[in-house]
């Protein structure tokens, strides 16, 4: 019985969307989404909320195959306006990363942090208990060893092959439908936004294809898990999310400037980063 009222649920929200909003709407809400996917700090799922389309999307996401037309009709706008986002966006992050690495990343940690206040309200909303402290820090302790996997005398990213590629993509479909955690910015924290980003600026079919592959599923079982997460333990969801971005500024922190300018240009972006971040958590 629960089941079917979920699914009743899933397709008035999906259905509310199509009719409300339209075609337009969904494509220019998949063009904001897919700046998630490149801009570390922009959480996809804050940017659902904010949009409307959050609830509907995350329960269509984990029951595809219910009402499947109503769906496609959904996801089809969607995914062309954040893959148009990605395209137009990679090769201009691509010259910035590499090109002067350090003072982006700070621009990055400024959009971060500012981002944190509204997960802390939500997670302490709930209160606080062992369980919450738990949760932050198996968030924040699961991405430093996750990050330090790598560099360890076990198996690589590139050592794993088509298998590693696919991991990444499920990396980000399953990231970007958690709300508060940037996508990129967990990328950038276990050392692969920048190939990834290079494999769309470049259109490298041979990495972009099995990442593809590895997006779905992953997408479709955080979903799954996000849906029961929410229903039950919402306050620890919101705390281990919390760990996670700060286990993410941890893990990515580029160092310090080296020299007087760097240091100016560092500080400048970066609070250029938390202004932005700022105004538009106002807004939203």
């Amino acid at each position: 019985m629960k089941s079917i009222i979920k699914d009743r649920k899933a397709s008035e929200g999906v259905r509310m969307v199509d009719r409300e909003q339209g075609f337009w709407f969904r494509l220019g809400s998949g063009f904001v989404l897919g700046l998630a996917m490149v801009v570390p700090g922009v959480s996809g799922g804050v940017l659902a909320m904010a949009l409307g389309i959050y609830e509907p999307m995350v329960a269509a996401i984990a029951r595809p195959l219910k009402n499947w037309r109503q769906h496609l009709r959904f996801f089809v706008p969607l995914a062309l306006g954040a893959g148009a986002c990605v395209l137009l966006l990679s090769r201009v992050l691509q010259f910035f990363i590499e090109a002067y690495h350090v003072p982006t990343v700070y621009f990055f940690f400024g959009l971060v942090l500012a981002g944190l206040p509204p997960i802390v309200r939500q997670a302490n909303a709930q209160g606080f208990g062992l369980s919450h402290g738990m949760s932050l820090a198996f968030g924040a302790a699961l991405l430093l060893v996750v990050r330090a996997l790598p560099q360890a005398s076990g198996p690589t990213w590139a050592n794993l092959g088509l298998w590693g590629t696919a991991l990444k993509g499920s990396i980000v479909g399953g990231a970007l439908v958690i709300p508060g955690l940037s996508v990129s910015m967990l990328l950038l924290a276990l050392g692969i936004y920048e190939e990834l980003l290079a494999a769309v600026a470049q259109i490298d079919l041979a990495v972009l294809l099995p990442a593809a592959i590895g997006f779905v599923p992953g997408l479709w079982i955080v979903s799954k898990a996000m849906n029961w997460l929410f229903e039950r333990r919402i306050g620890q969801v919101y705390h281990a999310i919390l760990g996670l971005m700060l286990g993410s500024l941890a893990a990515a922190f580029p160092g310090f400037p080296r020299w007087g300018w760097e240091w100016l240009f560092c500080i400048l972006l970066f609070a250029c980063g938390l202004w932005i971040a700022s105004f538009f958590n106002r807004r939203s």
